[in-house]
């Protein structure tokens, strides 16, 4: 049987679509519980891979009507600030933004400028390489509550495995990540979550001048609590996909991306006590075609809207 991730993130007539937040303040929809949970990722999915921006504490988990922390940066700078009760509109990403490495706002250069995508890769306490699965795999990591695995796949510009990450030789990465476990957040509110993802970077080597980037990734939130005297239970699902980004090489500037197509998916339903429960979705298909702009879709609601966003910063409009 096929998740219901799965068939969120399944292209056009075929995804299914709720009520969610509109861009119209006044529609009785807006304003429903579960169009507030698209505004971020599920809690802990910043252990993971994705373009969404996850928040790292206990209290990202999403309890109605309190404070959802959005992350701070130029991708959302089109949103201001979030009320928490109308959901993401058209003028916004969900899930907390579009995360820099996938949109541009990093640099991509040399040995000590790693840039997007290009983490430390050779700095792995502990961690080890099977000869099994011809992966380095590292201890489990257990952190407020959320138990986090990673494993990691090396080879060079010929594909031949490395045991250990070469800064010059390795060309491509292959990172798998997983978070799960049960967090307490808001006093009253308890959350079990899931979250993995599986990332390939190529153009690693030195020489390169570009990186490619492919993966995909899913989490899910489970809540129940009390928020105001009144219980309620919620959750939450949110995945991507992302084919064939391509990042130029710029030393010691961003480079945005200039082929390449991320698509992401978030559905929430949110039960009050003695209420009819509240359900939302939204897809958003961000392209990049080489200009130094990206064409956005945006489904919400069973309405879509084509949208753009300057590159690597700018505001998000829609027609």
């Amino acid at each position: 049987m096929k998740s219901p991730l799965r068939i969120l993130l399944v292209a056009g007539a075929a995804v299914v679509m709720f009520a969610c937040a509109t861009d119209n303040a006044t529609s009785p929809l807006a304003s429903s519980p579960a169009a507030a949970a698209l505004i971020s990722a599920p809690v802990g999915f910043s252990a993971t891979n994705s373009s969404f921006v996850g928040g790292p504490a206990a209290n990202d988990g999403f309890v109605p009507g309190a404070a959802t922390a959005t992350e701070d940066n130029d991708n959302n700078e089109a949103e201001g600030e979030n009320n928490n009760d109308d959901g993401p509109g058209f003028g916004e990403f969900m899930g907390g933004g579009v995360h820099e490495s996938f949109i541009g706002g990093l640099n991509v250069g040399g040995r000590h400028e790693h840039g997007a995508f290009g983490e430390d890769f050779d700095d792995f306490d502990n961690c080890a390489f099977s000869s099994t699965s011809n992966r380095v795999d590292c201890p489990t990591v257990t952190d407020d509550g959320l138990t986090i695995n990673r494993s990691f796949s090396f080879l060079d510009a010929a594909g031949v495995v490395q045991q250990t990450f070469d800064p010059a030789k390795t060309n491509t990465v292959n990172i798998q990540r997983s978070v799960s476990g049960t967090v307490t957040h808001h006093q009253t509110a308890t959350s079990t979550v899931t979250g993995s993802s599986d990332l390939t970077v190529a153009g690693l080597a030195s020489g390169s001048t570009q990186r490619t980037v492919n993966g995909k990734s899913a989490g899910t939130e489970a809540t129940t609590g009390t928020k105001d005297g009144v219980a309620f239970t919620a959750s939450r699902a949110a995945g991507d996909t992302t084919t064939g980004l391509v990042i130029p090489i710029q030393s010691g500037r961003p480079a945005f991306p200039t082929a390449g197509t991320i698509i992401r998916a978030m559905q929430a339903t949110v039960t009050l006590s003695g209420q009819t429960p509240s359900t939302s979705s939204r897809r958003e298909v961000i392209t990049f075609d080489g200009s130094s702009t990206a064409k956005v879709v945006i489904t919400q609601n069973g309405v879509t809207k084509n949208c753009t966003k300057p590159l690597p910063h700018g505001e998000l409009t829609c027609q």
